[in-house]
């Protein structure tokens, strides 16, 4: 697949994006922007696409190995995995950005002023051990600003 980064080892986990998943990741998104004195997003259907490409792609790497490589230039990405009992959802993802157990930079990215619109996409089954999800979000136009305080 193009844009997702090298093979993997792997095959892809199923997608299990669908509509309460894409609601429930614009309204946590929106509402930790808003914590911050940052502009609403609205989902764009072309990036939710790219976002399913992107976590098809990461998934078939082990946990987050694979980073963000292959992320094409201009757009923001904030990526979680998790290993557990049962798929996770949106707001697992960002309260984990929010609350600093993932990288700063990913909570950076979810709340830049100069991003207006976001993609999101989660795929999830059984990995070697349990069942595995990825959830990416991606935002566009990046923009140089600094992440709100």
């Amino acid at each position: 697949m193009a844009g997702t980064g090298t093979t993997g080892t792997r095959p892809a986990l199923p997608d299990a994006t669908n509509g309460a998943f894409l609601l429930q990741a614009l309204s946590e998104a929106n509402a930790h922007r808003a914590a911050h004195g940052a502009p609403p997003l609205v989902m764009d259907p072309l990036l939710v696409e790219y976002a399913k490409t992107r976590a098809a792609g990461l998934s078939r790497h082990e946990g987050l190995r694979a980073g963000h490589e292959g992320l094409r230039a201009g757009t923001g990405e904030s990526v979680f995995w998790s290993e557990g009992e049962e798929m996770r959802g949106a707001a697992d993802a960002v309260a984990s950005w929010y609350d600093g157990r993932e990288e700063r930079d990913d909570l950076d990215r979810l709340l830049r002023r100069a991003c207006t619109a976001m993609g999101a996409a989660r795929v999830s089954g059984q990995g070697p051990k349990a069942c595995e999800t990825y959830i990416v979000f991606v935002f566009e136009p990046l923009g140089d600003d600094p992440p709100p305080g």
